[in-house]
């Protein structure tokens, strides 16, 4: 496959390329985009719009390279718009490109006259019949995969990249290897079908090439291709010269259409024969090759590259008027330019009103007033969107509008239930909002404390304090006796919403416990000192009796033993 799907790594599912991709050629798959390549139109709105970046296209710069180090005869042809990107130095190209390793260079221009000689003949032609041109590979992917009914209305001619792949063949040999270079991605998908091809590289890619081998386009003399042209290099916008291109007796009016917006309304048009006789020279990028998919945006406008192109038309002009070169005309004569186109287009399943409904319901969609189609999603209506969800491309979460609902309600759910008080406070510390808890605590409604400064309910000056020392106060026991409670409170500022957040646990009944509990400490501290005291006067009551007892016990003993020892002495 010659392009890449997003990388997983930096796919940031913000929708970016869903929501600018013009036929909803991405689906959403485990939060993950995927390019879905059988309805791709390859027009790189999507690599444009992502904020990664991420790079779609495999670069076939190292194919180039590995075709130049074997030696093989390496024939450049390079689309007249490269004269937009490179400016002053555009005749200095085949030079640097020879430098590179390319054996021939050649401008595709050369073989842009037999395919401007097919469309004469359309536009010549009496059919009341509109056309359209296949110089665009994005254009004919968008009519083969999305619009088969004007199949019919493509010109069966190839394109210019293809005839020129051709005669080169046939000049240098079968066996040399042929690589476009120019301003379009689609090439790079077109090569696929046109075996005369063999890479693609787009002037992105070029002119990173020539960064990479550090070249200065001082370093080189201008020179002229291996094959000049004589066509003018205006070619990138023919429909605006059809008076040069064409004889001014056609039949048909030829009409510039760019743009995807464009295209696709003037596509619309012709289904519904709102126009007739008209050639459409169609370009899917806007201004055409100037802008094309494959050229960087460096912020040059349109009308720079414009200006670039007609001073490189004029200097090859004045440099080559007087050299003829004949060498394609009798290669030219026999190579085949029609070209057959087929529908590629593959329906998506319709779902039934029932199955519809039942989809829309997941988003958050139960009644017509619900589908408010905002495209965030990428796609024109939510109905649109639920046929991608039944046909798998995408998924319910992708629809921002109620995934942003659903948050908001959880979180309106949480704060409503929480027995947290919890107050949004402005930077003028002012009330923006309660919630039930806090109402409930204030015995006040929204409304009546909304605007009202937070000085009527708490201490501002905590406030004013978070703000100036950026330090968020934390666990913050505060009294308030006008409503007869207790509550910890936390204050916190977000500088980024410019608004405080104050969130509080009402503690009042643990406050009133603590101090009964501590009342009964104090109580029984009391009741043991009293039991205390009077063992005390017991004790010293059986102290003092024990003394008079003990003391006469003595008197007593001493007696007898007085008398005893009277005895003995008898």
């Amino acid at each position: 496959m010659w392009f890449d799907n997003f990388s997983k790594k930096n796919c940031k599912n913000c929708y970016a390329c869903i929501r600018v991709c013009p036929v909803n050629a991405i689906e959403i798959k485990n939060e993950q985009a995927r390019i879905i390549e059988e309805r791709c139109i390859v027009c790189d709105e999507c690599y444009r719009a992502c904020p990664q970046k991420n790079r779609l296209s495999k670069s076939e710069v190292p194919v180039v390279k590995h075709y130049i180090n074997n030696k093989e005869v390496v024939v450049a042809s390079i689309a007249p718009s490269f004269a937009a990107v490179f400016g002053e130095n555009s005749h200095k190209i085949p030079s640097v490109l020879k430098h590179l390793g390319f054996s021939y260079v050649e401008e595709t221009l050369v073989a842009a006259q037999p395919i401007i000689d097919e469309y004469f003949k359309y536009i010549n032609k009496d059919d009341d019949k509109n056309y359209i041109t296949t110089l665009c590979p994005s254009i004919i992917n968008l009519v083969e995969k999305h619009y088969p009914d004007l199949i019919e209305n493509l010109i069966p001619v190839i394109s210019a990249f293809a005839c020129h792949g051709r005669i080169i063949k046939k000049k240098y040999g079968e066996g040399a290897k042929v690589v476009f270079i120019g301003p379009c991605l689609g090439k790079k998908d077109e090569s696929r079908f046109e075996n005369s091809v063999d890479a693609v590289i787009t002037l992105e890619e070029l002119q990173r090439w020539i960064q990479q081998e550090n070249i200065s386009f001082e370093d080189f003399e201008e020179s002229s291709f291996d094959a000049i042209s004589h066509y003018n290099r205006v070619f990138p916008f023919v429909s605006e010269n059809t008076d040069y291109f064409f004889d001014s007796t056609k039949n048909k009016e030829v009409v510039s259409v760019d743009g995807s917006n464009d295209c696709i309304k003037t596509i619309n048009a012709i289904l519904n024969n709102r126009v007739s006789n008209v050639i459409f020279d169609m370009n899917f990028c806007e201004s055409g090759c100037l802008r094309g998919s494959g050229i960087v945006d460096d912020g040059a406008s349109s009308y720079e590259r414009r200006k670039n192109i007609e001073c490189y038309s004029k200097k090859c002009e004045k440099l080559y008027s007087d050299k003829t070169d004949n060498s394609y005309d009798e290669i030219l004569s026999k190579v085949d330019l029609q070209r057959n186109f087929e529908s590629k287009y593959i329906p998506l399943k319709e779902p039934s009103e029932v199955e519809l409904r039942e989809i829309l319901k997941s988003m958050g969609k139960f009644a017509r007033m619900d589908e408010i189609n905002c495209k965030a999603c990428g796609y024109k209506t939510c109905r649109d969107k639920a046929k991608a969800v039944f046909n798998g491309y995408a998924d319910t979460s992708m629809c921002l509008p109620y995934v942003r609902q659903k948050a908001e309600n959880k979180a309106n759910v949480i704060i409503s239930a929480t027995p947290n008080l919890i107050g949004i406070v402005d930077k003028d510390l002012c009330i923006v909002e309660f919630n039930p808890a806090a109402q409930n605590f204030f015995q006040v409604s929204n409304d009546e404390a909304r605007g009202v400064p937070v000085i009527m309910y708490l201490d501002e000056d905590k406030f004013q304090q978070v703000r100036d020392t950026r330090k968020n106060i934390i666990r913050d026991k505060i009294e308030l006796y006008d409503y007869d409670g207790v509550l910890e409170q936390n204050i916190i500022w977000l500088e980024e919403n410019q608004i405080y957040i104050w969130i509080a646990n009402n503690i009042t009944k643990e406050e009133k416990k603590e101090k009964e509990l501590q009342k009964m400490k104090i109580n029984s501290i009391n009741m043991a000192q009293d039991v205390i005291n009077k063992q005390m006067m017991v004790a010293q009551e059986i102290a003092s009796l024990l003394g008079e007892t003990t003391a006469e016990t003595k008197v007593t003993l001493t007696k007898l033993k007085k008398l005893i020892e009277e005895e003995g002495q008898r």
